[in-house]
């Protein structure tokens, strides 16, 4: 393993360790998620074969960590394809809340890596959506993300519109 990747292990071990923590100062708990939805690719590529923005089924896990009451971060994976090639996002998400009366609108940025076919490529993107609880410990999200994928001189812009819930415990 590089020395980068030493060092990104270690910092996101010391986050998980320490978040737990930071999360029990605040009445709001860590949470496991699961979500689907659609993807919409879009943009150019030499390698991956795709038609501009023809959908195909999205569906994933994430896990909430709230690390302060209005900042959260957001491990996820999620899967779908480009025509008929596999695409797997594996994403941390910086989440910033907006507390309302009854529902929670959030905003964030979402950096990862998305694995298409053999390749292995950086993306990063835009996201927000809307959350709120159904009961004490469930809750039930709508969410929107705009990544770009970086591929060589070319990019990959993907839409993905999501719908979940989320378990707290």
């Amino acid at each position: 393993m590089s020395a980068i990747g030493r060092i990104g292990l270690a910092g996101l071990i010391w986050v998980l360790i320490f978040s737990n923590a930071w999360a029990n100062q605040n009445p709001q708990s860590v949470g496991l998620g699961v979500s689907m939805g659609a993807s919409f690719p879009q943009g150019d590529s030499e390698d991956v074969g795709f038609e501009d923005w023809d959908g195909s089924f999205n569906w994933g896990f994430y896990v909430n960590i709230p690390l302060a009451w209005t900042f959260h971060l957001s491990p996820s994976a999620e899967l779908y394809k480009f025509d008929d090639v596999n695409a797997t996002d594996i994403s941390l998400a910086f989440k910033f809340i907006i507390p309302m009366q009854v529902v929670d609108l959030y905003v964030g940025v979402v950096p990862g890596l998305t694995t298409v076919g053999d390749d292995t490529l950086a993306n990063v993107g835009a996201m927000g959506g809307i959350s709120f609880n159904i009961v004490s410990n469930l809750g039930f999200f709508f969410e929107t993300k705009y990544k770009i994928l970086f591929e060589g001189s070319y990019n990959i812009r993907v839409l993905h519109l999501n719908a979940g819930v989320l378990f707290h415990f």
